[in-house]
């Protein structure tokens, strides 16, 4: 993957009535490839909505599908797109009926930079 990967400048967040420091992990993409597999992967409300699910916390496909109100097949194609782009990782936990798939996100922020990178290049599908 050409984006940058890493960890910002700590940032003052109000924690508990006292300021303190938290360290976010921000996906920083600046190459006109990785920003149009990112946009296309975010273009679609249904993944905005798991992507804010899971930053509150990691869940499992059942439990997006009930929240969602979709079927378990339609959140894990959804997942699948997410995952394809780079934004979520997943591992798998043993639940009461066998194994469960739970999700989280790779990134508290996502940061298109417009400045550097490389400039797109001109192919037919652009014009």
């Amino acid at each position: 993957m050409t984006s940058i990967k890493g960890f910002s400048s700590l940032s003052p967040i109000l924690f508990k009535g006292k300021f303190t420091n938290y360290l976010y992990v921000d996906l920083i993409v600046n190459e006109p490839e990785e920003i149009l597999k990112i946009t296309r992967a975010l273009s679609v409300i249904t993944r905005l909505n798991i992507l804010k699910l899971v930053s509150e916390k990691e869940m499992n496909v059942t439990e997006l599908s009930e929240i969602l109100h979709m079927t378990k097949a339609n959140v894990s194609m959804h997942i699948a797109e997410l995952e394809n782009a780079g934004l979520i990782e997943i591992s798998y936990k043993n639940g009461i009926k066998g194994i469960k798939k739970v999700i989280k996100p790779k990134y508290d922020r996502i940061i298109i930079d417009l400045q550097s990178g490389s400039s797109p290049k001109e192919t037919d599908e652009n014009r």
